[in-house]
């Protein structure tokens, strides 16, 4: 009797060991089909303006009712020139869409941060202030932004301070004297601005931007 009870309990710890890796797998599937479920879709470019070199593209992106924009040109200009024209931030009011003003908070060559005040018609003017994350290589810049949020740089009365911006300026060297030039950015303007009449002017935003930066050129090219 003593050893059938020693076999059955054997026999079942054995059963048990054996239902290890196969409890364990489907915790790890479960595991990854909650990781996928999380991961948010990725919505396709749709063009929605195609002038004077200039192409702009627009999605949607989850999670938030504004759309995500995205201007791309080439300019007849080296690199080293549209780095120049970006970099002087003052002077972004002069071809920044809506931009009335834009100043320096910390001047630096890497992680530089801004900030900048926009308007719109029949409203309040929101203001952001912008982190910049540039990389540099021989062919290619890319400065990575988003809005932050800095205690010594409080919103103005009567500004709604943007809850949300990010986006990258892309700068690539596609022969001696041209750059292929890319805008992205997407942004929350804040307040209780309808979403309908905000992505109304998502277009205008990035064409009005690159054409205005492509007159700043012979300036810059001295």
């Amino acid at each position: 009797m003593k050893y059938q009870l020693k076999l059955t309990a054997f026999i079942t710890a054995c059963a048990l060991v054996a239902l290890i890796p196969f409890y364990a797998a489907a915790k790890d599937d479960k595991a990854k089909d909650a990781q996928k479920s999380e991961v948010k879709k990725e919505h396709p470019w749709v063009m929605k303006k195609n002038k004077d070199g200039i192409q702009v593209f627009v999605r949607d992106v989850d999670g938030i009712d504004f759309k995500e924009f995205l201007g791309v040109t080439v300019m007849d200009a080296p690199m080293a020139v549209i780095d120049r024209i970006i970099s002087d931030v003052p002077n972004q009011v002069n071809w920044m869409c809506d931009t009335i003003e834009s100043k320096v908070i910390k001047n630096d060559p890497v992680n530089p941060i801004q900030y900048n005040v926009v308007t719109a018609p029949l409203v309040s003017n929101r203001d952001v202030v912008i982190q910049t994350r540039i990389v540099r290589t021989p062919t290619k810049i890319v400065r990575t932004f988003q809005g932050i949020t800095l205690d010594s740089v409080p919103p103005r009365k009567g500004t709604v301070r943007m809850p949300k911006m990010v986006g990258v300026w892309m700068f690539e060297a596609v022969g001696k004297n041209q750059t292929k030039v890319t805008y992205q950015n997407l942004a929350d303007p804040g307040g209780s601005l309808p979403s309908g009449l905000v992505n109304m002017t998502v277009v205008k935003m990035p064409f009005v931007t690159l054409q205005n930066m492509k007159a700043q050129i012979p300036k810059f090219s001295k």
